[in-house]
């Protein structure tokens, strides 16, 4: 697979045009997005600037959609999620925090752990908390709980390692979850949290997959092929099994198709600090550490 920073240079170009209508948009994602974030339903991306200690709501086609200032919370954000108003529940901490879009506080809740992953549907979101063992609240954009799944951590638990288990909605609405070394997903129910299955993915030959080597206590984020029943996980090309690395170097994605149950290791030409954050028409969408957009072509 073949990077095209090309493709980000004219991405540049085409919002710095729509930013000359719109004299709101002086942010753009294609040269400034930094760290974490995660692709909507409407294909926009909410990513956090530390300089402006702003959330910015940005699409490809229309460009900066909303902002979010976050100078009042205590700490900077690590995860997030736009509600239907528009206005952003904020995990910072062990606290999560509701802003509405003047970034005025308008409730807050504490929280069990601090937060390594969220995502959402229509109803609500989905937080996936660091802790030794598998945690998941579902709330709904009032902030109350409407499920929960595993074993809820407590300040007792100890220094065991706080494992980062990313989560995603799919197209069906259920929340899938990896843990660990495995390449497997558990799938819950999106609506009540009960845990449906475990995937079980074989490589093309049809032999099944082995873990991920090394220490995955801070798994990559995963990102659902928007209609294709496909999901993408970024890992570190070293903790792909050395049976199927092959030339992989840098950062692998791992493309995991649900319906075949069949899982397989891509190139991206990227080094292992860019960041997935996406999936837009037939390319990937990461982060690149020293700020902007990285198109990757997928299949």
């Amino acid at each position: 697979m073949r990077t095209f920073p090309i493709r980000v240079s004219l991405l540049s170009v085409l919002i710095g045009l729509s930013s000359l209508a719109l004299s709101a948009q002086s942010w753009d994602a294609a040269r400034q997005a930094q760290g974490w974030a995660k692709q909507d339903k409407d294909d926009s991306f909410t990513f956090y600037d530390p300089a402006a200690k702003t959330l910015y709501t940005w699409s490809r086609d229309g460009g900066v959609l909303g902002t979010v200032p976050t100078g009042q919370l205590d700490g900077a954000p690590e995860r997030w999620v736009m509600d239907p108003r528009n206005d952003a529940w904020v995990a910072h901490g062990l606290t999560l925090t509701q802003l509405d879009r003047t970034g005025r506080s308008v409730t807050s809740f504490k929280l069990p752990a601090g937060v390594g992953d969220v995502c959402w549907d229509g109803k609500g979101f989905v937080l996936s908390f660091r802790a030794p063992e598998p945690y998941l609240e579902k709330r709904d954009f009032k902030g109350a709980l409407l499920w929960s799944f595993g074993a809820k951590p407590s300040k007792g638990d100890g220094p065991a390692p706080q494992h980062r288990r990313p989560v995603l909605m799919d197209d069906a609405g259920h929340v899938l979850m990896v843990d660990g070394n495995s390449l497997n997903l558990s799938v819950l129910d999106g609506a009540t949290g009960r845990k449906l299955s475990e995937t079980n993915f074989l490589l093309a030959e049809g032999q099944p997959v082995p873990v991920l080597e090394g220490s995955l206590v801070e798994r990559g984020p995963l990102a659902m092929w928007p209609g294709k029943g496909i999901v993408f996980a970024a890992v570190k090309a070293s903790q792909v099994p050395a049976q199927v690395r092959d030339s992989l170097q840098g950062l692998a994605l791992v493309r995991l198709d649900l319906a075949q149950s069949r899982l397989e290791f891509l190139a991206t030409g990227l080094d292992e600090s860019h960041l997935l954050v996406g999936v837009l028409d037939t390319e990937a969408v990461f982060v690149n550490p020293k700020g902007g957009l990285m198109l990757v072509k997928i299949k």
